[in-house]
Order: C-alpha cells, then sequence, then structure tokens
C-alpha cells in the first residue's frame, strides 16, 4: 500500500469472500481456539504459507474480543405496533445493553431505526446470533451494522 493511501474497511458477509480469504480466516481461527501452531494450521486447512502470510495482517474479526463494545445496527422496520418492543426484548435475552435508540416517523409504512449497544466480553459471541433473532422478527425489512468501536 502506498504512503498516501488511505485505508477503507468494509462488513462483509463472509460467504462472498474468495477461498483463500476464507482458508485464512480458517488459519486464524484454528491458531486461536486450538492453540495449535500456525505452521500446523496452515498445512491442516491446506492453503499455502504464501498466501497466508499475504492477507494475515488484513483480516481481523469484527467481533474481536476485548471488555466492551459498542456498535450500531440501523434497521427498516414496517409500521406496526410491538416490532421495536421485540427487537428490544431480544437485546434484553442476551444481556446486551441499548444505549441509544433513533426511530424516524415511518414513510411509506416504513420506519428507519438505529440502536446502539453495548457489549461486554461475556456478551460479545452472542451478538451474531442476536442480529439473526431480530433479522427474523416479522416486520424487520433490512438490519445493518454501520458502526462499532
Amino acid at each position: 500500500m502506498e504512503k498516501n493511501e488511505k485505508r477503507e474497511y468494509y462488513i462483509v458477509d463472509k460467504r462472498i469472500l474468495p477461498n483463500s480469504i476464507q482458508s485464512v480466516i480458517k488459519v486464524n481461527d484454528l491458531v486461536q481456539n486450538t492453540k495449535i501452531s500456525k505452521y500446523e494450521a496452515i498445512k491442516k486447512v491446506g492453503i499455502s504459507r504464501s498466501t497466508y502470510y499475504k492477507y494475515k495482517d488484513y483480516i481481523k474479526p469484527f467481533f474481536e474480543s476485548g471488555k466492551e463494545k459498542v456498535f450500531s445496527i440501523h434497521m427498516s422496520l414496517v409500521d406496526k405496533p410491538g416490532i421495536l418492543a421485540r427487537i428490544l426484548n431480544i437485546i434484553a435475552d442476551e444481556d446486551m445493553n441499548v444505549l441509544t435508540i433513533v426511530q424516524n416517523i415511518a414513510v411509506d409504512g416504513i420506519a428507519k431505526s438505529t440502536i446502539s449497544i453495548q457489549t461486554t466480553e461475556d456478551t460479545l459471541r452472542k451478538i451474531e446470533g442476536m442480529l439473526e433473532k431480530i433479522s427474523e422478527v416479522d416486520g424487520v425489512k433490512d438490519l445493518r451494522i454501520i458502526g462499532s468501536n
């Protein structure tokens, strides 16, 4: 990367990444979770060392461990009573703290809503499951993570 080139970050679904990138993620997971060496993990996953070392410094999980994380989810919700309440109950059931809620007036039957959520080290790994539950709520038309610290 050139000195003046600005870094840009994106959140993407892992399923659309090329196999080489997914393999690097598998190697990192093996090293982290099974405590085997990078060399053993590279061999086990079946990628070349050059492929691993080419990408390893550019891949970090969105939900890395840490004491606290704050992230925001942006949703398009059908304008029906109780949808936001169901979403808040899902968040509460996962022991996560809601910091802010912003909901705009519905236009054409759809309300835009943004919720900022604080997690702890204990709840951090529950986020993906929680987001899946929220996306399955009847009336949630779109759900996106729009930021994290």
